[in-house]
């Protein structure tokens, strides 16, 4: 087997997009790297809540979840919880309404100012050039999927080695969110622009752990108000905001 790629340091610049912490105008850096979670691994989170919602006439990520609370509030709180004041929030799309939902939380707000026109890519990129370099690695992961369980989460960490990216498998279809390896980041970063985030993880499939599970969660986002309503009438999400 071959060893994994040796990592690099992350691009220093920040490109077009901007850093808000909630609650304050500005924010030039993220807190301090800290070190928690499982076997003491350093890592972070990059939820992705810019996207235009162009099925749908709301912004999906604003949707109200089984409590009320919009959905992207309950995906940001989940790994909030586990990223030792790491995870990031990227804003594109009624970015001062993410914000305000998330504001609460141990979170940083990333605006992608190439949201409109970006893809996916642009909003993961955003987020990579702004985390901690001292960081062993870092989940992606939509912001239309509330039904992602911190169980999941953790089985990702447990599942965890160097040089190796992680994520769940349930019925044989890969799901989110990926756990990116440190060493995989200058990959993702140079991608082209009209590349998808899963290009630089397919280029290094030898490297990729799948989990499997029996959540389907990890398969379903919200994209359309049929997709919306089917997520809450689906049963065994335990967790809360």
């Amino acid at each position: 087997m071959p060893p994994p790629p040796t990592p690099r340091p992350p691009r220093t610049q920040r490109g077009r997009g901007s850093v808000v912490k909630p609650s304050r105008a500005q924010a030039d850096k993220l807190p301090p790297v800290a070190t928690g979670g499982l076997r003491g691994v350093r890592y972070g989170a990059i939820i992705l809540a810019a996207g235009l919602s162009s099925r749908m006439v709301e912004n999906k990520v604003l949707l109200p979840w089984r409590d009320g609370l919009p959905i992207v509030r309950h995906v940001a709180a989940k790994f909030a919880s586990v990223c030792a004041g790491n995870a990031l929030v990227v804003t594109g799309r009624d970015a001062a309404q993410v914000r305000a939902a998330v504001e609460d939380l141990n979170v940083t707000c990333v605006h992608n100012s190439d949201y409109a026109t970006g893809e996916m890519l642009s909003s993961v990129k955003a987020g990579l050039r702004v985390l901690p370099a001292e960081l062993d690695g870092c989940f992606i992961q939509p912001a239309d999927m509330p039904l992602v369980t911190q169980a999941v989460i953790e089985r990702l960490l447990a599942a965890q080695e160097a040089g190796w990216n992680v994520a769940p498998r349930c019925a044989g279809r890969r799901g989110h969110p990926v756990l990116l390896d440190r060493a995989y980041w200058e990959a993702m970063l140079d991608l082209p622009p009209d590349a998808k985030p899963r290009d630089a993880i397919e280029a290094a499939r030898e490297r990729l752990r799948l989990v499997d599970v029996a959540d389907e969660g990890v398969l379903l986002d919200i994209d359309t108000r049929a997709a919306y309503e089917r997520a809450l009438g689906v049963t065994g999400d335990t967790d809360r905001a």
